[in-house]
């Protein structure tokens, strides 16, 4: 089965990459820790949300781009690599199909169960329309969690754990699962206080101008800046 193909039927399909394409993105994450950024690119933080007792000792940041810059830098890196068939997958033209948003998300030490959710959601936004792609950042301890998701439709609360599927993150592989249909949430793990989860994030819309205010909302509701400008590779 097409890549394409399995994405359609089941809103996730996954992507082997060279683990080595992701080195300018770690350097991007070592001048955030040392306060080493160039001027022109802007990193927002973002930290989780306390909607439960249990995630009061969460410590969990999103480190997304706020300028043109900065998003550069992570789309350069998906085009000059085997990940770059994401744009080939989601939608029905790679020129309307870019990385809208992008992030590091960092997770340090336990996680506990989370919410279902999906990330693109909106009333205008249809099925292959937007797409979220995750791949480790740094070599992935085997008790750190995955990613899960349900085959369960959006309405049937009560089927999502029963009908839930672990995709577990490797080095070197990216998942990718459509932004607006697949319902997930993170994966519950126990681990050391210290230890750091590091994924990258790239999401992608399909920019058509009249899906560009839509996503624009979709950014408002999530708190990160929309791109919709050309790549700088095809």
């Amino acid at each position: 089965m097409s890549k394409k193909k399995e994405f359609l039927n089941s809103g996730v399909t996954k992507l082997a990459f060279s683990f080595d394409a992701l080195d300018p993105i770690r350097q991007l994450y070592y001048d955030i820790l040392d306060n080493n950024l160039h001027p022109s690119v802007d990193i927002g933080i973002k930290a989780h949300e306390d909607y439960s007792d249990e995630f009061k000792s969460v410590s969990m940041r999103w480190y997304f781009a706020k300028s043109p810059d900065a998003i550069k830098i992570f789309r350069d890196v998906l085009d000059g690599c085997e990940l770059a068939l994401s744009r080939d997958i989601i939608g029905k033209s790679r020129n309307t199909m870019r990385v809208v948003q992008a992030n590091i998300i960092e997770t340090i030490g336990s996680y506990p169960t989370g919410r279902w959710h999906s990330d693109f959601h909106h009333t205008k936004l249809g099925t292959n329309e937007s797409g979220t792609l995750l791949t480790p950042l740094f070599p992935f301890q085997p008790y750190f969690g995955g990613l899960e998701t349900t085959s369960a439709h959006r309405d049937e609360y009560d089927a999502y754990d029963e009908l839930a599927t672990v995709h577990k993150y490797q080095e070197g592989q990216g998942i990718l699962f459509d932004g607006t249909s697949t319902i997930h949430r993170t994966q519950s793990y126990k681990a050391y206080p210290g230890d750091k989860r590091i994924l990258v994030c790239w999401q992608f819309g399909c920019t058509r101008d009249e899906l560009q205010p839509v996503l624009t909302e979709v950014g408002e509701n999530n708190g990160d800046p929309m791109f919709f400008h050309e790549h700088d590779y095809a």
